[in-house]
């Protein structure tokens, strides 16, 4: 099975899906899903946005998608971000948003049709003073945290072939941040979530930056925001084991400027 897999768009849902099919036209290949970190900008409602979003992004297509209940052009998996509606994604009773997009509920597994490929969902973000709380005591903007009982819940339910995560797990660094040189993720939990869950590759997002990190033994795949190079990568799930193989990224990442011999 061939999936792709997505970093932030924050409701960019026009140009994400713009691009999706023009790297699956670039391959030559067709997509079976698209897997999606969190950050996708679920605002049914745009008078509803949080601050940041609108202060930078806005509530970008979601809202007309919805509106019109326009059908995705590829079956879409997503885990939630830092950024969505959270009230309303907790009161949903279908995880069918729109016509072929899928909400993954944090500790929750989903099998990809029609083969018994499995994925596990952990959205949000870390946030110390949240993460030992009951989910269900986590209100407002704090549900954009996620907590010690859901990775609990996802760790019970055993391996897992992709694991979906929106921040970055404990240990992963970042040569370049907004938080200085040289950062180390302190995402609690994630790390663990990973060595008891075993999953074949794992994707995270919310930092905006293409990374390749290996936790626990498992290759880990940090994903760009929409339009950046290494916002979408495309893998192929080998259905008689436990491999896989990277087949591509869009937009390609640019090799870095050889500075000439001194």
């Amino acid at each position: 099975m061939i999936i792709c897999a997505a970093g932030d768009i924050h409701g960019a849902v026009d140009r994400f899906y713009a691009d999706v099919l023009a790297f699956e036209a670039a391959l030559g290949v067709p997509f079976a899903w698209v897997l999606h970190v969190g950050d996708f900008g679920i605002w049914p409602d745009p008078r509803r946005i949080d601050r940041a979003t609108r202060n930078h992004e806005g509530a970008g297509d979601f809202p007309g998608w919805f509106a019109a209940r326009r059908p995705v052009p590829r079956p879409t998996v997503f885990v939630k971000g830092n950024h969505e509606d959270f009230v309303w994604l907790d009161g949903l009773h279908d995880p069918e948003v729109l016509p072929g997009l899928f909400y993954l509920r944090n500790g929750r597994t989903l099998e990809l049709a029609p083969t018994p490929l499995r994925v596990g969902g952990m959205g949000g973000c870390y946030g110390p003073s949240d993460f030992d709380q009951p989910s269900k005591n986590l209100q407002g903007y704090a549900k954009r945290h996620y907590a010690r009982e859901e990775i609990e819940a996802l760790a019970s339910r055993g391996c897992v072939d992709v694991l979906l995560v929106h921040d970055a797990p404990a240990g992963v660094q970042f040569a370049t941040h907004r938080r200085g040189r040289n950062y180390v993720s302190e995402a609690v939990g994630l790390d663990t979530l990973i060595e008891r869950t075993r999953p074949r590759v794992c994707f995270f997002g919310h930092h905006h930056t293409r990374l390749d990190a290996e936790v626990a033994g498992v290759r880990c795949l940090g994903l760009n925001k929409v339009g950046m190079p290494g916002n979408l990568v495309a893998i192929e799930l080998d259905h008689h084991g436990r491999g896989w193989t990277l087949i591509g990224e869009w937009p390609e990442r640019r090799p870095a400027t050889q500075l000439p011999p001194k």
